[in-house]
């Protein structure tokens, strides 16, 4: 049987586990990375990764939520180019024996049980864990990424059996046709009470949907498009309604299908007119096309991407009629993505999901369950679970409730006081996961804990010199207080699921 974690985060502390403000504050303005220096107690470190290992490692990290040793291994083993081709030969999720998991979890979430208020913990706990075990990790990106584009609130929406379907559609289309994810998601049931479209009706249009699918949806700010365009945007929209089953239908009567003028084309549009003319033909060319590359780089790749990039990714958007797949392919081959520094902070769910991913806490390894350790509890599965999602709204992602129409910021909003520590108190609590068992068999041979046994289970193949500093004086200090091996381990994986290092991709 496997052995139980050990000591909690106080007992890190009273070791002299070092204050991680300035650490964690590095977020902001991280350094270059460049390899740690031995530490002088540890045995010399293992050779240099090759380039391959790095860039797969990297690519896991960016593309999905980290890997465990083992798969680093293998696809660095295997090629970078194949790594990619794996990441997205992934067929629509649509009929796969893991989507039926979600159409299950679907009719859960849809079912009226007034003694029941509908709480969105378990479907949070649902996505968490897929996001940690799936063999799909970029599909799982991906959707999480368009969670955010087309942002839709929980807070407004109140069905969780909406925000459900949701998540399977833009799964389904996750590397697919955009085209046919904007059609989609302009009828999705959760999308039209967001936006009011299905308040949207013939001699009383609402502008918010047209606005903001312009605005943030597929344009941008300076997309070329007035208020008339708008206008006459949610004048194609009208026509639909969310019955009581939460079911969209569209209803004849409440379609205004007068001739309306949609950036300088004339026609009766329809719902998905708008969509085929700001894709093919808006009088500025591919605006479309560079937003929503723009976008998607900013997500996986940099706050601020390079233009080459972006133009890259646009010209394989287009190229493709609006294909997905080939503009994320483009992304993740181009030299900047693959050899350039980490500059993206983690998002929570990403942070959550990688460190169980990457420290098998999911899946054996001599670990003991995420359900029993996270609230030592053991088989209290429920409130476990639900402190994995609380994990997250702890520091600042509430999935399915994203805080608006223009979804999570990102970047530096990721790093004030309040998330920070929260970052901290969920390394040291992870940490925690980890059992004697395991702790054992990482530290076999090893005469004292250093970072090397847990650095590649977490796609770290250099340290900056500041958090391998922090690492050498709590090992110091817990040394002088004649601390057992595994105990300064945990402190060690504390330390370094706290760093710059592993909270920047």
């Amino acid at each position: 049987m496997a052995g139980r974690p050990g000591g909690g985060p106080g007992t890190l502390r009273a070791l002299g586990l070092p204050r991680l403000q300035p650490l964690l504050g590095r977020l902001l303005d991280p350094a270059p990375t460049p390899p740690l220096p031995a530490p002088g107690a540890a045995p010399a470190p293992a050779p240099v990764p090759t380039d391959n290992l790095r860039r797969v490692a990297r690519l896991f990290a960016r593309a999905g939520f980290g890997a465990t040793v083992a798969e680093i291994q293998q696809w660095a083993a295997t090629g970078y180019t194949a790594t990619i081709d794996h990441l997205l030969g992934f067929a629509t999720s649509n009929g796969r024996p893991d989507d039926l998991e979600v159409l299950a979890l679907q009719e859960v979430a849809t079912a009226n049980d007034p003694n029941n208020p509908p709480t969105l913990q378990p479907y949070q706990r649902w996505w968490l864990q897929r996001m940690a075990t799936t063999q799909y990790p970029l599909e799982e990106k991906l959707t999480l990424y368009w969670h955010g584009h087309f942002a839709t609130g929980y807070v407004k929406v109140r069905k969780p059996g909406l925000m459900i379907g949701q998540n399977r559609l833009l799964r389904s289309q996750a590397a697919g046709d955009f085209r046919a994810l904007c059609k989609a998601i302009t009828v999705d049931p959760a999308m039209l009470i967001w936006l009011d479209g299905d308040t949207n009706h013939k001699g009383k249009p609402n502008e918010n949907y047209g606005r903001e699918f312009m605005e943030l949806f597929s344009l941008g700010h300076d997309g070329g498009y007035t208020q008339g365009d708008v206008r006459e945007a949610a004048r194609a929209f009208t026509g639909w309604t969310v019955d009581k089953q939460g079911n969209a239908a569209f209803n004849a009567a409440l379609h205004d299908d007068g001739t309306k003028l949609l950036l300088g084309q004339s026609g009766p549009w329809g719902a998905a007119d708008v969509v085929d003319i700001i894709l093919d033909r808006h009088p500025r060319g591919p605006v479309a096309a560079h937003y929503v590359a723009g976008r998607l780089a900013s997500f996986l790749h940099s706050p601020n991407p390079e233009p080459q990039v972006v133009q890259a990714m646009a010209d394989a958007f287009v190229a493709s009629n609006y294909q997905i797949k080939p503009m994320v392919r483009a992304l993740l081959l181009r030299p900047e993505y693959t050899d350039g520094p980490a500059r993206n902070i983690k998002s929570p769910a990403e942070l959550v999901a990688g460190t169980i991913r990457g420290l098998n806490l999911a899946r054996g390894d001599g670990a003991v369950g995420v359900v029993e350790s996270l609230l030592g509890q053991p088989g209290n599965t429920t409130a476990a679970n639900d402190l994995l999602a609380q994990q997250c709204d702890t520091m600042g992602q509430v999935l399915y409730d994203p805080p608006n129409v223009s979804g999570w910021h990102g970047g530096t909003a990721w790093a004030n006081t309040a998330t920070l520590l929260a970052r901290y108190n969920f390394a040291a609590r992870a940490a925690q996961l980890v059992t004697d068992d395991q702790l054992g068999a990482l530290l076999d041979g090893t005469p004292a804990p250093a970072p090397q046994p847990w650095m590649l289970r977490l796609g770290l193949l250099d340290l900056s010199p500041a958090t391998s500093a922090a690492i050498e004086t709590y090992v110091a200090a817990a040394r002088a207080a004649h601390a057992d091996d595994k105990t300064v381990a945990r402190g060690v994986l504390t330390l370094l699921l706290a760093s710059p290092d592993y909270n920047l991709r």
